[in-house]
């Protein structure tokens, strides 16, 4: 910031290169100081309305398609908490200037008519320098007060108006609009600040919602970009700048459906839903054709076992537990949505899908890239004995926290009837750029895992005793499952089952 001394503002200093992070906390905690002193030194004169309607006017379409496809983009579904929707307006008198003059002085830069103590517009190339007229498709990070830099990108732009979508990294999800108009009465010229956005997480949430001290600082930052915005088009300011607020109750995103494009084991967010068109071509993060995995060459090896209601002896009854487990492991029931949530195409047979699970971790989200790597289907010898298996495996993709494989099985002794739910996993941490999340990993990781076996093994032993209590009640046509909520049958979740 021009206002700081320029070797603690500059981030990437003379050279470019990246500061140190001793450099960046004097840097962040010196801009907040310097940020809050100048707000309790300079209050913009606002006059402020709050709304909380039950039925506020409808926002435009935040789902819409935009420059550069998806990629990247932020959608307001993907973030936390109410939807707010703010409008900073100001009216000038008096104006050397028309209404497409002004916009095009603040397209030509940004940086002009932002408040130097509270923000600032860079490109994300740090070689690339000065002033960046907005254009569509250019995007930009904000640098704001402390380590909340947010990525924006410009959709739309004409000579009255422009559109900026938040990217991710950014600490809100939606998009703003900056547009300059005549009065509707008075011969003015009126700027106005249009936005449609959500806390991006839990923790920006309980800052802006919960705490006055985000929200403050933002509402502070536009009224005083509108002030800027006056000096530059000259003329007698008309109005204190008025802040409306319509705040928007938005349900969580839903699940999907069978009929729909993709299947999902509970609510995901559009996040999720995008990143599972982006992984079909990413690699394995672990080599297939390495030692075999063992302790020894630094695997960790495990082996899970859940008894099922047993069957008579033979080969698989027809809408028995081993049946019915096989269903809910083909359609990843098993898996306890409060840790984990999966979202895969609907149209995918299992033996070539695709995965993203949603993690969850006390309102962390974390997207983890799986393809199915074979499904087993044969009777074998163990033991000398005979066993029926049915099951599949997944293995992690680049990008995943960890690297390995997992297999979920039901097996079948013939010579007893007894029915079992097996999960056998191989799995070692991957490389975790963050040092954060590899700090939290190393802390919790092995934790969770066990944590998601356990809630797989006991859900699974429920879920089984649930669809063959429905089926002893007098269901007309065997077998059914009990997924998501509601009856399902083999035909329609589109596995083929062994009768006896």
């Amino acid at each position: 910031m021009p206002t700081i001394p320029q070797h603690i503002e500059d981030a990437g200093g003379p050279t470019g290169e990246r500061p140190s992070r001793l450099r960046r906390i004097v840097r962040w905690a010196l801009s907040l100081a310097h940020a809050g002193v100048l707000y309790l030194g300079h209050r913009v004169p606002l006059f402020r309305r709050g709304r909380r309607l039950v039925e506020p006017p409808a926002p435009p379409d935040l789902e819409r398609d935009v420059v550069d496809g998806p990629s990247r983009v932020l959608r307001a579904s993907a973030g936390v908490g109410p939807l707010y929707h703010r409008r900073y307006r100001l009216a000038v008198t008096d104006s050397h200037l028309q209404p497409e003059e002004v916009m095009a002085r603040i397209r030509d830069d940004l940086n002009c008519a932002v408040p130097a103590q509270m923000a600032r517009f860079e490109s994300p190339d740090p070689a690339e320098r000065g002033p960046m007229p907005v254009e569509v498709g250019r995007e930009y990070v904000v640098h704001l007060p402390g380590p909340w830099n947010g990525p924006v990108r410009v959709v739309e732009a004409d000579d009255s108006s422009f559109t900026l979508v938040t990217l991710e990294g950014h600490v809100e999800a939606g998009q703003i609009t900056f547009r300059v108009l005549p009065h509707e009465r008075y011969d003015w010229v009126v700027f106005e600040i249009e936005s449609f956005a959500r806390c991006a997480s839990r923790l920006f949430d309980l800052l802006y919602h919960r705490l006055p001290l985000a929200s403050e600082a933002q509402l502070h930052m536009w009224a005083s970009f509108c002030e800027r915005v006056v000096d530059l088009a000259g003329g007698v300011v008309m109005t204190s700048v008025e802040v409306d607020t319509h705040t928007y109750e938005v349900d969580a995103p839903t699940g999907g459906d069978p009929g729909e494009r993709y299947r999902t084991t509970g609510s995901v967010s559009p996040r999720a839903r995008r990143a599972l068109d982006q992984i079909h071509d990413l690699p394995l993060n672990f080599d297939l054709e390495g030692p075999p995995p063992s302790a020894e060459t630094g695997w960790q090896i495990d082996d899970w076992c859940q008894p099922l209601p047993a069957e008579p002896p033979g080969e698989p009854v027809a809408g028995g537990a081993f049946e019915v487990c096989r269903q809910l492991m083909a359609d990843y029931e098993f898996a306890d949505p409060a840790i984990v949530r999966a979202i895969y195409h609907a149209d995918q047979p299992l033996e070539d899908r695709d995965m993203l699970l949603e993690a969850r971790f006390y309102g962390l989200r974390f997207l983890l890239a799986l393809r199915v790597g074979g499904v087993r289907d044969e009777t074998t010898e163990v033991d000398g004995r005979r066993v029926q298996i049915w099951g599949w495996n997944y293995r992690t993709l680049q990008g995943h926290l960890e690297t390995g494989q997992m297999d979920y099985e039901v097996w079948k002794w013939l010579d007893t009837g007894a029915v079992e739910f097996r999960i056998h996993a191989f799995s070692r941490p991957a490389h975790i750029a963050n040092p954060i999340v590899r700090l939290g990993m190393a802390l919790f990781g092995r934790t969770m895992q066990r944590r998601f076996a356990r809630h797989a093994l006991s859900r699974m032993a429920a879920l089984v005793d649930e669809c063959l209590a429905e089926a002893a009640r007098g269901a007309d046509h065997p077998p059914e499952m009990l997924t998501r909520g509601r009856v399902r049958t083999a035909e329609e979740a589109g596995v083929e089952l062994r009768s006896a």
